[in-house]
């Protein structure tokens, strides 16, 4: 009786990490600040790539902020990058386009540089906050092949990926005009 008890308990542990493995929520985050009077909505931070090229990483996370409890359609949805860079310094004329069905899309950003975002290592990380007019994000989501271009190295969204992208449209799509 006891060894089918363990037995069945290891299953039961056993299929559920498989489970967990190819079932992954789309994690999206919605916080009010009542002090500032702000509700954001957050796709939280997602890893893009792995080691490629001169980077060692590459995640992106996408959020936007309106006034009151309730999401309030955003002018701006901002789209932020963080890589780290197997280098000292990074490249200050560094030109960063996304990539919609190959056609190539620029948007203004600010940039800040990660000290030390690997420790032991002599690397160089960098936030890239790109502001994306409301109307551009979601035509990029509508996007079939999406991508990130960094200098000359292209970083390609996942299906994983561009669906994670799509959801957080969904909620800017869902907002009601008052």
């Amino acid at each position: 009786m006891s060894r089918f008890l363990i037995i069945t308990i290891l299953a039961t542990i056993v299929l559920s990490v498989l489970a967990q493995d190819n079932f992954t929520l789309t994690e999206i985050v919605r916080n009010y600040d009542p002090v500032k009077d702000v509700t954001t909505v957050l796709l939280r931070s997602k890893k893009l790539s792995g080691p490629k090229d001169r980077y060692h990483s590459l995640a992106y996370s996408i959020y936007y902020s309106g006034p009151g409890q309730e999401p309030t359609p955003p002018r701006d949805v901002n789209f932020e990058l963080v890589s780290v860079i197997k280098a000292r310094t990074l490249n200050t004329d560094l030109y960063v386009v996304f990539l919609l069905d190959g056609k190539e899309m620029h948007f203004g950003s600010s940039r800040s540089a990660i000290r030390n975002p690997v420790r032991g290592k002599p690397w160089i990380g960098e936030r890239m906050v790109f502001h994306v007019p409301r109307e551009d994000f979601l035509k990029l989501t509508e996007a079939e092949k999406l991508g990130v271009k960094l200098g000359g190295v292209t970083f390609d969204f996942s299906e994983r990926d561009r669906t994670a992208v799509r959801a957080m449209a969904e909620t800017i799509r869902g907002i009601r005009v008052q």
